[in-house]
Parts: C-alpha cells; structure tokens; sequence
C-alpha cells in the first residue's frame, strides 16, 4: 500500500519532468521564431527585468512624494506661523468666481500704480 501511494505520488512529478511542452525552452524552431514566440528563459528574463525597473520606479515616486510633502509642510509650517494663514480656513478661502486672469490684472494694476512715474502723474 505504501509503494502504491508513494507511486501515485511521484507518478505526475516523473510525467512533468520527462514530457515537455512543444515549443518550450531553447528548442524554438525557425518557423516559431519567425511568428514572435518567446522561450520561457527570455520570457522570465524580460519579466524579471519590468519588475525590476517597476520597484524602482515605485521606490523613486516614494521619494519624490516624500519630499514634495516635506516641503508642502515647510510651507504650511510658514503660511501659519509668520502670515497666520490657514489653507482649511473657510472665512479665509471663501468661494469665489475670479479667474485667473481677473488675478493678473488686478496684481498688474496694483503693481504698476505704485510705480513713482505714475504715482507722480496722478497725484498732480
């Protein structure tokens, strides 16, 4: 009974060992080549190098993510403690309809109004 059950056992790894699969391994025929097929050693080569470049990517967007919070909170640090400002404050960020643009003139307006050539126009 035990060689019977050790038979059973070592039956499929014997099969799996002794019979191939056509067209695996470095067998490749010419017409195989032809068509595209890989054998499973450049396959598992090409695998393990996207894994590979895919850990390094995702190591080196770690970083860069790290340090970009490192530095969001550097200036959050500022924003609060020399020009008490607060980004989650609604009284200070109220919703508004002004564009962009709007901004750019207004910040062009101001600058160029405090020029002392037009200061002096005006005031004259």
């Amino acid at each position: 009974m035990r060689k019977l059950a050790l038979v059973l056992t070592l039956l499929p790894l014997a099969a799996c060992s002794t019979f191939g699969w056509d067209g695996q391994g470095a067998g490749l025929s010419n017409d195989q080549k032809d068509r595209g097929i890989k054998d499973v050693a450049a396959l598992s080569s090409e695998y393990n190098q996207q894994h590979f470049y895919r850990q390094v990517r995702r190591r080196s967007d770690g970083r860069n993510n790290a340090f970009g919070r490192d530095l969001m909170a550097i200036q959050d640090f500022m924003d609060r403690h020399l020009w008490n400002y607060n980004a989650n404050d609604p009284y200070i960020n109220y919703p508004s309809d002004t564009t962009k643009l709007e901004h750019v003139g207004r910040f062009g307006l101001m600058t160029a109004s405090s020029l002392p050539l037009v200061d002096e126009v005006t005031n004259r």
